[in-house]
């Protein structure tokens, strides 16, 4: 077998007939399904009984062991070239894993290949298309440097269901870390991209459900966060700004090279809280901080449209040129 799709499961029997079904429908057929179940006490046992292919393994835990457990048990279990982590909620589109497979086998050093993804409903209507690489070509190769720079300014990522791993990157980074909580898989993309290249596929490839018991309303019960509006979209900014930071504070990266892309991730969090209200004079004293640390953030197009959307075009220019005169914190120029 070439390659390991290993479904985590709890609770989830009325869909999870449907992600199994998206799998085995799959054009590419040189794989092993493994639905890991995390001591469900729904009817998911007979849902998984229900299909007759030798493909399919059904492993069952006594206890629940966590949803992060749950997917590093699987990525233990892969035997395979290539590992697809697909939660029980989300589906798979035709045609998606030949695709991966294809680009994955262009290159050794191709550590993951992601694609476009929908965002669905409950009854699995699209809600929105989302393309977290902006393409020219039905394909592509993304450097581990330029996918390490937009994954600290993406507001997506990656689509998680889409994301076909070469076995060896995903161990390689650790996996998913319990430390690291619900947002460590862009905290495991970043390290993957440490070492590895990125493929994308332009052409959606799964449906990311969007639905009342997903992990990010959970998320909002634990921090206290009662709305769908201007509270979440901070909370969440603030979590993946962590997960960044934390991320930059151990990797093994040159001093230049490390403020660089602390910058990238101060600009995100500034533009998004800027979105939310953040008082112009909050957002000139963030723009003037991340300038002083790393002046080469001036030819970014997104620091210029936020200045200009929060001073307008004259004062901006003048605010500019004042950060110019300036000199800079530590040797970058």
């Amino acid at each position: 077998m070439k390659l390991t799709v290993g479904i985590p499961t709890f609770n989830r029997a009325g869909w999870l007939g449907t992600a199994i079904e998206n799998v085995l429908m799959q054009s590419f057929t040189d794989f092993r399904l493994i639905v890991s179940d995390n001591a469900s006490e729904d009817n998911t046992p007979e849902v998984v009984g229900s299909f007759a292919d030798d493909r399919i393994s059904y492993i069952r835990s006594e206890r629940n062991i966590g949803s992060l457990g749950n997917l590093n048990r699987l990525i233990d279990l892969a035997d395979t070239e290539y590992l697809l982590l697909l939660p029980d909620d989300d589906v798979l589109y035709p045609g998606h894993l030949q695709a991966a497979v294809d680009l994955l086998d262009r290159s050794g050093k191709i550590g993951l290949a992601h694609s476009a993804f929908d965002l669905i409903d409950a009854e699995s209507r699209v809600v929105q298309r989302v393309e977290p690489v902006q393409s020219r070509s039905p394909a592509m190769i993304e450097t581990g440097d330029a996918a390490l720079e937009r994954l600290m300014v993406s507001p997506w990522g990656l689509g998680y269901p889409s994301v076909v791993y070469r076995t060896d990157a995903i161990r390689q980074a650790g996996g998913l870390r319990e430390e690291e909580g619900q947002f460590g898989d862009m905290a495991m993309w970043m390290r993957i991209a440490l070492d590895w290249d990125f493929g994308y596929i332009a052409k959606p490839g799964a449906g990311f459900r969007i639905h009342p018991e997903r992990v990010t309303d959970e998320l909002m019960a634990q921090h206290g966060v009662t709305s769908e509006g201007r509270e979440r979209v901070l909370m969440f900014a603030q979590l993946i700004y962590e997960q960044r930071t934390e991320f930059l504070g151990y990797a093994p990266l040159e001093t230049r090279r490390e403020r660089w892309l602390r910058a990238l991730a101060q600009l995100q969090l500034l533009k998004e809280n800027a979105a939310e209200g953040l008082p112009s004079s909050d957002v000139a004293a963030g723009v003037t901080g991340i300038v002083r640390t790393s002046p080469r953030i001036l030819r970014r197009r997104a620091l210029w449209r936020l200045v200009v959307a929060q001073l307008g075009a004259r004062r901006a220019r003048s605010a500019l040129r004042k950060l110019r005169r300036r000199p800079p914190v530590g040797s970058e120029a």
